[in-house]
């Protein structure tokens, strides 16, 4: 038999500290941004890329004042996807986390391909367009897997070499602006400034890589702000005096290349080359902070229910996402071949817009949500501020319109996710939202012929089982159906699956009770014992294996927990269940011959009437068929109730053999007009009414209201209908 134990999470190590933090801002900031993308911004608007370096950073200083207090609340890796967990529904939490995981990658895949394009240019040109750059990538994703450590301190090291190199380039170069021509080479063009800022945007977005790495970092509710505005500070300073720099080198062509021409010329071929070589080591280090947060974005998704559970395995040996790394470092190389430079900047920034606008909203909601929580950081003028925030995004997004390719495919690839996030909800195995490992059947027995129609019974009262088994018969009888009976052997979370025979051997005593009542009634019925450490997952495991068609619950009526109807197995399973569901609370219940049967219209309702029809019809009994009017009811309104019993009569006549009585019941409350009517027959049986995909409300508020207070037996039924089962899952938390 097989064994399990428990599996225990590893965590991520907390081994970055505010240097490393500066690190990863700093590295993903001063990359492909300053290298590339300041000569582009030179050649569209002259000298007002300065400005437009600027209107990035104000713009981005925005989103950074909220991310430094969700990251006081919750020092955790995942940033703006798990800010936007802890406040949204969970379809806008994926669409942040979705969209900042396109993000990472394809301004990753930027920086590689910034680093083949200068590779290409002053090192050596490859025959294979991309060599350099995915070779560098594929070593970052090896590193990033090895540990946080090493890739911490790679980081570290690399940046504080390409600062120093910076500030060489500026000081060779600094001597020779001319006050004058940047003023004669500034461009009023305000829609082109615009449109040069939204471009430049991805060189500030490291503050955000910062965050990601929030589950790794020393103190991070202290530790973060602090580095997110130490680092845009340096970047900000170093973007202009490097853009001033290289409009003083008076260079005839502007490209992604610029400032490594400008260096030639200010320091010499040799020096040039060590610039050169200082902007492959930015792009390596951007590209290395980049992995880093991607990667922890995947595995804040995973654990908390938007990516397969798979992808946020943690290995304990070198405590890092492997999984999660390798699925963005293969992303990362697909766009890096797909998207010309320039695509990939304003595709990397569209996405990520879109996600900080998201975010910047989600902080005005969740003031309002929890205005009681602890806020160690907290952002002055709120709501103005993330509300400048988010028109600030979007002016910067409006900006990028104007380069429809880019924003076709980020738009495309947003709704490929969301699209995608839909199709796996669909298809993930209903016992999936249960942590833990699987049960397993210990023990079977099974029907020698296989019915059409399966209904699963668990059998948890021994007390039960006769009428419970009668039930199933009674509907599996009209349906040529089968029963499926099960014993759920609990099992402690801390010891492994190892019942022992005798113990089995119990279990199987019950099983044989259920076995002689179906066969006494002539329907086929399987028997199975399966062991687990929870039985609400073991009922969901079976109902999907055996597809069942309907679950047959037994309810004592009540719980010991307070303000609760259904104890805690009952609500999983009629939560997550992918097919009907029959509550029956059988308090003092000795047949089901005679049923009052409520008619309120709906699916649950309909469904309600064929089990009802075929348990009548079974036991030779009466079923009335009743509707409810207030004592105040018109004769209009009287009509109306008997044209729709007549409606309902006809159709459960058609074809059968049933005695029906029709019942118009005059009370103020449903509920109690129901429950009076209720003490002239054996059991009560309603739809479910629910009309929200509230979990706390399962079977709406009648039904259960009847339920819970009837002294008559209740039979509650709950149609599986898959659309909305689909968009409960999409919602649930």
């Amino acid at each position: 038999m097989t064994q399990h134990t428990i599996k225990i999470e590893t965590e991520l190590s907390r081994d970055l500290g505010l240097v490393s933090a500066l690190a990863i801002g700093v590295g993903t900031m001063v990359a492909a941004g300053i290298f590339t993308l300041s000569g582009l911004a030179i050649r569209n608007v002259g000298s007002a890329a300065i400005l437009s370096f600027l209107l990035a950073a104000i713009v981005a200083t925005f989103t950074a004042l909220t991310y430094c207090e969700f990251v006081s609340i919750y020092p955790e890796s995942g940033e703006g996807y798990l800010y936007a967990r802890k406040t949204f529904a969970p379809p806008i939490a994926y669409f942040v986390g979705w969209s900042l995981f396109l993000g990472y990658t394809s301004s990753c895949a930027f920086y590689i391909a910034s680093l083949s394009s200068y590779f290409n240019e002053f090192i050596w040109h490859s025959p294979i367009t991309g060599l350099s750059g995915l070779s560098a990538l594929v070593c970052l994703t090896l590193l990033n897997i090895k540990g946080t450590k090493e890739s911490g301190r790679f980081q570290v090291v690399v940046t504080i070499g390409k600062v120093i190199l910076l500030f060489w380039f500026v000081a060779g170069g600094i001597s020779s602006v001319n006050t004058a021509d940047i003023i004669s080479r500034f461009s009023t063009d305000v829609v082109k400034i615009g449109g040069t800022a939204a471009m430049v945007f991805i060189t500030f977005f490291g503050f955000s890589a910062i965050a990601a790495s929030a589950g790794e970092v020393k103190n991070p509710v202290k530790t973060i702000p602090r580095a997110i505005f130490i680092s845009m500070g340096i970047v900000t300073i170093l973007y202009t005096l490097v853009v001033l720099v290289i409009i003083a080198a008076g260079l005839t062509e502007y490209t992604e290349a610029a400032m490594g021409t400008a260096a030639r010329r200010f320091l010499g071929p040799a020096g040039g080359m060590v610039i050169v070589a200082g902007a492959l080591f930015s792009m390596i280090s951007a590209s290395n902070a980049s992995i880093m947060a991607g990667s922890r974005i995947t595995l804040a998704m995973s654990r908390l229910g938007h990516f397969p559970k798979e992808f946020g395995t943690v290995n304990p040996r070198t405590r890092t996402p492997i999984i999660s790394t390798l699925l963005v470092g293969g992303t990362i190389s697909i766009f890096s071949v797909s998207l010309r430079l320039e695509d990939l900047a304003h595709f990397a920034d569209t996405v990520l817009l879109l996600s900080l606008v998201t975010v910047n909203a989600a902080l005005i909601y969740h003031r309002r949500k929890f205005p009681d929580i602890e806020r160690p950081f907290r952002v002055a003028l709120v709501p103005l501020l993330p509300a400048l925030g988010i028109i600030a995004n979007l002016y910067l997004l409006s900006q990028i319109f104007h380069h429809p390719l880019p924003v076709i495919l980020a738009s495309c690839a947003l709704l490929l996710g969301m699209i995608g996030f839909t199709a796996w909800k669909g298809v993930q195995a209903e016992e999936q939202v249960i942590p833990g490992p699987s049960s397993h059947v210990a023990l079977g027995r099974y029907a020698t012929s296989e019915g059409r129609f399966k209904i699963l019974v668990p059998l948890a009262n021994p007390a039960n089982v006769t009428q419970l088994i009668a039930l199933a018969a009674a509907i599996a009888k009209d349906r040529e159906g089968e029963i499926i009976a099960l014993r759920v052997a609990v099992v402690p979370e801390q010891m492994p699956y190892a019942p022992q025979t005798s113990y089995l051997d119990s279990e199987s005593e019950v099983l044989e009770l259920a076995h002689n009542e179906a066969q006494k009634h002539g329907v086929p019925i399987t028997s199975l014992v399966r062991v687990g450490h929870h039985p609400g997952r073991a009922i969901l495991e079976t109902s999907r294996e055996r597809r069942c068609d309907l679950i047959i619950l037994g309810w004592k009526g009540y719980t010991t927990t307070a303000e609760k109807l259904l104890g805690e197995m009952t609500e999983t399973v009629i939560t997550n269940a992918r097919t009907d569901i029959m509550l029956v609370k059988l308090t003092g219940a000795e047949s089901f011959a005679d049923i009052l049967l409520p008619t309120a219209g709906g699916k649950h309702a309909r469904r309600a009437e064929e089990y009802a029809s075929s348990i009548v019809r079974f036991n030779t009994g009466v079923l009335g068929i009743c509707s409810v009017g207030s004592t105040d009811s018109t004769e209009k309104e009287v009509d109306q109730i008997s044209n729709r019993l007549d409606e309902v009569e006809a159709r459960m006549l058609e074809g059968k053999d049933l005695d029906i009585k029709k019942t118009i019941i005059y009370n103020d409350s449903v509920v109690q007009g129901l429950i009076d009517e209720a003490q002239n027959y054996d059991a009560l049986m309603v739809g479910a009414t629910g009309k929200s995909f509230r979990p706390k409300v399962l079977f709406g508020t009648i039904p259960e209201n009847i339920a819970k207070h009837s002294d008559r037996p209740v039979i509650v039924v709950k149609h599986y209908q898959p659309v909305k089962a689909l968009i409960r899952r999409l919602l649930e938390d």
